[in-house]
């Protein structure tokens, strides 16, 4: 792969807007990210607030739209009557927040876990700059619906989610002498994303030499876009039009992006896996599927609470993946790297090469299933979950044929595609939980 040429990243602080606690409970206003709403939870999220932020981020189409009333005018007169009424206010001075969430682990029931996010304006700049290092592909029509809401709302309607290294942890020492004794905002959520309950809380901090150790901090460091890469783009797009003809060095609100940064190193970081789901598959192939796999990988035939069990347990050197069909359960152990690289796209870095989705695409959908890359990536005959409990259901429902179980992927491995400059296949990650939205925006006027 193409190097790529290292540089460090510039943080400023900006005045955040955000809800007014005193004239909206905050847990009723917030929702998770725009792309990972259903339908269904989208018309939930207007139901339960007026103000919720869904009304911003994901207004709802109405019949009669055209180019003068839509959902992105909607957006921007929700936002302006957000501010007008009180509900929402922009903040005097210019200030860093920290977001703190505290949840239950997904995978370990009843551990609490603490996950720090920092929320800063990152200014942009083009990923072969080395300053920003992105891990997945994107598409035209997402970053074309988010262009539209900038332009409307001028705003940053939301955070994107981006990572750090910071072996010591030095910027979780420095917030934790400067925190204030009270956040700005908190909310107590119960049930909403998850199990147990969650708590989400906003710290704000204007002190000029603690936002100086901050920027010092950042400025040898680079930022790895974990969840976000087509607002990212979305908002270099936004920074070109309004810098259109106007080459001057004084900043504009547009050279920046609202981002919440967590180091790599961070206790409370979870990343999940994303299983896949498989159906379209001939009666011979699937006839076949035991001998198949046996060329590639060692294969036990477990029942389905075994074969769980084994795929969460990590084991050194190895490579695991889970089968469940109607007519069995089995674990797979790759026998050989080098024949697994064999089968490989060529172009891409060893990280890439051995990454678990990357292995299960090569030798089981491709090689097994007849699946290749390019059909992935337009077949409606392969689903994704992050429930593990949900795959193995509709497979025995009958409405899935297969599920493939993968074990959780690394913040490692995220780091390192990214700085040999590849990128992930797409579902390769999930970084839990979600940067809630509705907590802080920022103003590009």
């Amino acid at each position: 792969m193409k190097g790529i040429e290292e540089t460090v990243a510039e943080i400023v602080p900006f005045a955040g807007i955000h809800f007014d606690p005193a004239q909206v409970p905050i847990a009723d206003v917030i929702a998770p990210p725009y792309d990972v709403l259903s339908p269904a939870e989208q018309e939930g999220l207007h139901a339960r607030h007026p103000a919720n932020i869904v009304r911003l981020m994901l207004a709802r189409e109405e019949i009669g739209d055209d180019e003068s009333r839509n959902r992105y005018t909607r957006a921007a007169e929700f936002l302006h009557d957000c501010l007008a009424n009180g509900m929402m206010v922009q903040d005097d001075a210019p200030a860093l927040y920290e977001y703190i969430q505290i949840f239950e682990h997904p995978l370990e029931p009843e551990r609490s876990v603490e996950r720090r996010t920092l929320f800063v304006a990152l200014k942009l700049e083009p990923y072969e700059k080395g300053v920003v290092l992105p891990h997945e592909e994107t598409h035209p029509k997402a970053k074309a619906d988010r262009l539209l809401l900038m332009r409307a709302t001028h705003s940053n309607p939301e955070p994107i989610y981006g990572l750090y290294e910071d072996p010591t942890l030095s910027v979780a020492k420095l917030l934790d002498v400067a925190r204030p004794a009270e956040p700005l905002l908190k909310a107590t959520l119960s049930g909403r994303t998850g199990p147990g309950t969650e708590q989400h809380l906003l710290f704000r901090y204007t002190d000029a030499h603690l936002i100086a150790e901050l920027q010092s901090f950042f400025a040898s460091r680079r930022v790895w876009i974990a969840d976000g890469h087509h607002r990212y783009e979305t908002g270099l797009n936004y920074r070109n039009e309004v810098r259109a003809g106007n080459e001057s060095a004084t900043p504009v609100p547009a050279d920046y992006l609202l981002v919440g940064l967590s180091a790599f190193e961070d206790p409370g970081l979870v990343v999940l896996p994303t299983h896949r789901l498989v159906k379209g598959i001939s009666a011979d192939r699937m006839e076949q599927l035991v001998l198949q796999l046996d060329r590639y990988f060692t294969v036990r035939s477990l029942p389905i609470a075994d074969l769980r069990a084994w795929i969460k347990v990590e084991v050194a050197g190895e490579k695991r993946f889970a089968i469940i069909t109607r007519q069995g359960s089995y674990s797979l152990t790759l026998r050989d790297m080098a024949q697994a690289e064999a089968a490989m796209q060529p172009g891409h870095c060893v990280a890439w090469q051995h990454l678990d989705v990357t292995i299960l695409q090569a030798l089981v959908l491709d090689r097994t299933l007849g699946i290749d890359w390019q059909t992935l990536a337009h077949t409606p005959d392969v689903a994704y979950t992050r429930d593990e409990e949900e795959a193995v259901q509709k497979v025995q429902s009958g409405e899935f044929q297969l599920a493939c179980l993968l074990q959780n992927p690394t913040v490692t491995e995220v780091r390192d595609v990214a700085a040999a400059g590849d990128k992930m296949p797409q579902k390769s990650t999930f970084f839990y939980p979600k940067l809630w939205s509705g907590l802080i925006l920022r103003s590009l006027k």
